[in-house]
């Protein structure tokens, strides 16, 4: 239990050594708290009793507003996970019996009374509540657990990892991404795991550079490109330089990219498509911004995603599948959501610390 919490709640955190950095103050200060509220609700579980601790504890609780908020949300995860009581009740604050005042005990009869009266439907919403958070828990842990053991590099929402590889090539990686590589004497191997990435490759003629990217493989000599993957598509942009790409989707035909072009095939059609593309849009995720052309709002919240801590979700299908186009600022990933759905009548409505519910109600 404890060890699926903490994994629930470091699913953000980048876990490979490199130059980090945060797209964003409002992003990492949310997130930096989850964490430490997060590693505080873990620590008090498996302290003993009397263990100076919970001293500590209660002194960064009451440091900030901010802290205390933090403590909340990870307690209420806490309990969403099947916790039979958030961790503090009987180690941080005692195990003290709730006893009515002097003077209330009628009211608090008849109030009893009353809440008997809906309790069947209190258990039952409660039982359906658990279950959609069960199911949800299981959807979004599950694969980042699976690229969690894969990855070399991983990075965590809002942020960036620049990763020097041992021949001289460097790959930037985006907010919720991850690779695993591969260089030794004989080859130079990327697979991108998730998200983006952005590669300048050193030319080494005796050893091409491939990238796997969700079974299309690129292979180029010296060159910078940018890949993303999501779970729609996998689109392929190259800034300088050429690239091969050989894809199941074209049954063995190979496509030669050009400066400029991107190179994209839906995951659900196989279908392929090369446009061009400005120079500028080109790893424009670097300095905090991301250029849409006609993209629908579901992929375009996909990739907002990636650089915001919370949980997003778009229920309303028809909301979901409009088009958009246009410049967003990924630093501010709440007002980047707001800019994106309001043309719509869209609303961002923020549940808690972790979730966001986007909406034309």
């Amino acid at each position: 239990m404890v060890a699926a919490f903490a994994f629930f709640m470091n699913k953000q955190t980048g876990a490979a050594a490199g130059k980090q950095r945060t797209l964003g103050t409002e992003v990492k200060a949310e997130q930096e708290l989850l964490e430490e509220a997060a590693g505080w609700i873990l620590k008090l579980e498996t302290a003993p009793d009397g263990s100076p601790l919970f001293r500590e504890f209660d002194a960064w609780l009451m440091a900030s507003r901010g802290n205390r908020t933090a403590w909340e949300s990870v307690n209420q995860t806490w309990q969403l996970l099947g916790a039979i009581r958030p961790a503090d009740n009987q180690k941080v604050w005692g195990d003290v019996p709730s006893l009515p005042k002097p003077g209330l005990a009628p009211l608090v009869e008849t109030m009893t009374r009353a809440r008997s009266a809906r309790a069947s439907f209190v258990r039952s919403a409660g039982l359906a509540i658990a279950a959609v958070s069960v199911a949800w828990l299981i959807w979004i842990v599950a694969p980042i657990a699976l690229i969690a053991w894969q990855a070399d590099h991983r990075t965590g929402a809002g942020e960036t990892e620049i990763v020097a590889m041992a021949d001289g090539s460097t790959v930037e990686l985006g907010g919720r991404s991850a690779i695993s590589t591969k260089v030794d004497s004989a080859q130079r191997k990327v697979t991108l795991l998730a998200g983006e990435a952005f590669f300048d490759v050193f030319r080494d003629a005796e050893r091409p550079f491939v990238v796997d990217a969700q079974g299309i493989e690129l292979e180029v000599l010296g060159t910078a490109f940018d890949v993303q993957v999501s779970s729609s598509t996998t689109n392929i942009a190259l800034l300088r330089g050429s690239v091969v790409i050989r894809s199941g989707a074209q049954d063995g035909v190979v496509t030669v990219l050009k400066p400029g072009e991107r190179f994209a095939v839906d995951h659900d059609t196989g279908a392929v498509s090369v446009t061009a593309v400005s120079l500028d849009e080109i790893g424009a995720w670097r300095d905090g911004k991301v250029f849409l052309a006609d993209a629908t709002v579901a992929s375009a919240v996909e990739l907002i995603q990636r650089y915001h801590p919370a949980w997003i979700s778009v229920p309303d299908g028809s909301l979901a599948a409009r088009k958009v186009s246009g410049l967003f600022d990924l630093r501010h990933p709440d007002q980047a959501l707001s800019a994106l759905v309001g043309p719509f009548g869209g609303k961002v409505r923020s549940v808690s610390p972790l979730v966001r519910i986007v909406t034309r109600l």
